[in-house]
């Protein structure tokens, strides 16, 4: 049911923001016996009022204000240039106005306007305008049947919806739900028409603030403002808490999204039985938006950022093997939403830059192609014999040497697999044929191996890594604080060896399943615990700069929501399209 919003203005909230008011237009009195009009001030953002007064014996005052956004000063926008009466007839001599000394930016200096030399008629006084930017209002023509609405599926997200009547270079939404924080939309051409965009980084329950912009060439103008209010999140969501934030040591994205199951926790419980959402949180912990299927008793854990296009894709299935299997693809608003059957997808899906989807079937690795066409391109059965533990908890395309990283827990092996040809690049971990290991940095351990592993990943400098338990711990279901590692290593390709580079064992917290690392653009890496529900962003020197918790509040401390995949994003809007 879409939800509608009567549209009021708002102004002033975008001058807190930094955002200005529209110009207005400057009357200037002339002489003593006729009346001059002051010079007309072209819209800019925030073009205040210049008056010139001139004739008889007073002195007139110049156009001594402007405004940006209600403060005394300074005006954004276009000039303004008054010019008093330039002669009367009669009377006695008056003094010139007084100037008023204002400053436009992208605008030239406002001079107040002159008086007359003597008293009289006044003559017209012109005023001449001219800037980058227009003014909240200026754009009004622009556009007409402006609506702004909940979105029916997303409460969290506002759809606004207007006919374009002057057709622009590009438009697109400025808005606004608390002071400092002004966004954008992705700039759309601005042909004629009716025209639809979404906000988006809201949290639920708020009111936003939002104006259309119009480029025409090097000149930008504003509607007036318009109001919407956004929505709660559903009552039944799992939502975490931020326990830390330094802004300052953390990396610049704003957003955090990830999958998370709404599970009971508090000890070795039942996972994958309750409803997984998706989510996506700001650095408040403030859900902006979010994604669940309750009906279809899914699991989805494995969510992608996708590689072809401006979306996200997600696995779908019943972990009790009951329907169908698949995939979804979607754009953060679901204009685009397409599910893929992929008949036997076991647990874990990547995608690859031409649209590809990578996953595993009872240990097979396969490939499906933007066609639909399905290959065979690796067998752990095969390899490993018909009696090996070939369960893979990850699938992961190393996009640089076009690679596969396949995760074997039980075994306690990883493998990288040639995705054009299926040969077995390299095997890390245990069984015959293993890479080895240097000597740790540190001990413990004395020697390096793997314990019920996740998420080998490359780094963008070429090193693996790797969330594993540490040796001697083993066993998954016997949670012990500070025996879980996120390891980097380099690779020796050359000599076959993995040496420890880094490694973080600081948490106390365990995860039973999932658990990942990835490192990120400033140097930090973003880890979770999976079934311990804790996220962390951690710096080079191991100190916790973004710390969320999916707690439950009772039982073991070890088991609380169940994390799976998670990512930062700084433009939500590069989530808001469909494959390319």
């Amino acid at each position: 049911m879409r939800l509608g919003f009567t549209v009021t203005v708002a102004a002033g909230l975008f001058a807190v923001a930094g955002c200005a008011p529209s110009g207005n237009s400057g009357t200037g009195s002339g002489g003593a016996t006729g009346a001059g009009t002051g010079g007309m001030t072209t819209p800019g953002s925030g073009g205040g009022t210049s008056t010139g007064s001139g004739g008889s014996s007073t002195t007139g005052s110049g156009g001594a204000t402007a405004t940006t956004g209600g403060a005394s000063g300074t005006a954004t926008g276009g000039s303004t240039s008054n010019s008093g009466g330039a002669s009367a007839s009669g009377g006695q001599t008056g003094s010139g106005g007084r100037g008023g000394a204002a400053t436009g930016t992208g605008g030239g200096t406002a001079s107040g306007g002159r008086g007359g030399t003597t008293a009289g008629t006044g003559g017209a006084a012109t005023g001449t305008g001219g800037g980058a930017m227009g003014g909240a209002g200026a754009g009004d023509s622009y556009v007409a049947n402006v609506s702004v609405t909940v979105h029916p599926q997303i409460n969290t997200v506002l759809v606004v919806t207007w006919m374009q009547m002057t057709q622009s270079t590009e438009t697109w939404l400025e808005f606004s739900f608390e002071a400092g924080n002004v966004m954008t939309s992705r700039h759309q051409p601005g042909a004629t028409g009716m025209h639809r965009d979404v906000v988006l980084g809201v949290p639920g329950a708020v009111n936003v603030t939002l104006r259309i912009m119009n480029s025409q060439g090097a000149t930008t103008v504003a509607t007036k403002d318009y109001t919407g209010m956004t929505k709660a999140v559903p009552s039944g969501m799992p939502v975490g808490t931020v326990m830390n934030y330094d802004a300052t040591l953390a990396s610049p994205d704003r957003w955090l999204l990830g999958a998370v199951e709404d599970s009971e926790g508090g000890g070795d419980v039942d996972y994958y039985r309750a409803t997984a959402w998706l989510f996506v949180m700001d650095r408040k912990g403030r859900v902006v938006w979010y994604w669940a299927d309750p009906a279809s008793n899914a699991t989805s854990g494995f969510v992608r950022q996708a590689r072809d296009g401006d979306y996200i894709i997600v696995d779908k299935r019943s972990f009790s093997g009951g329907g169908s299997t698949g995939v979804v693809k979607m754009s953060l608003d679901r204009q685009y939403f397409e599910q893929v059957t992929v008949p036997g997808l076991s647990d874990c899906i990547d995608t690859t830059t031409d649209g590809s989807l990578l996953y595993d079937v009872d240990g097979e690795l396969r490939e499906r192609n933007k066609a639909g066409t399905v290959r065979n391109i690796w067998n752990c059965h095969t390899v490993f014999g018909a009696q090996f533990n070939c369960y893979t908890n990850t699938v992961t395309w190393n996009q640089k040497e076009d690679t596969v990283f396949m995760s074997f827990p039980e075994p306690r092996m990883i493998v990288e697999i040639n995705r054009a040809t299926g040969m077995l690049v390299a095997q890390f971990g245990a069984g015959t044929g293993a890479w080895t290991f240097a000597p740790p940095l540190t001990t413990p351990p004395t020697a390096w191996s793997f314990g019920f592993q996740h998420f080998p990943n490359l780094t963008a400098a070429g090193t693996l890594l790797v969330s594993s338990h540490m040796p001697g711990f083993e066993a998954t279901n016997k949670p012990t604080a500070n025996q879980h590692a996120f390891i980097e290593f380099t690779l020796d390709r050359t000599a076959k060896k993995l040496t420890e580079k880094w490694r973080y064992t600081d948490g106390p917290e365990w995860p039973h399943a999932k658990g990942m690392a990835i490192r990120l653009a400033n140097g930090n890496t973003l880890v979770n615990y999976g079934t311990g529900g804790v996220i962390r962003e951690l710096t080079a020197d191991k100190k916790t700069v973004f710390y969320v918790k999916f707690d439950t509040p009772t039982g073991s401390d070890f088991y609380n929501k169940m994390v799976g995949n998670t990512f930062f994003v700084n433009d939500l809007y590069a989530l808001n399209g469909k494959p390319k």
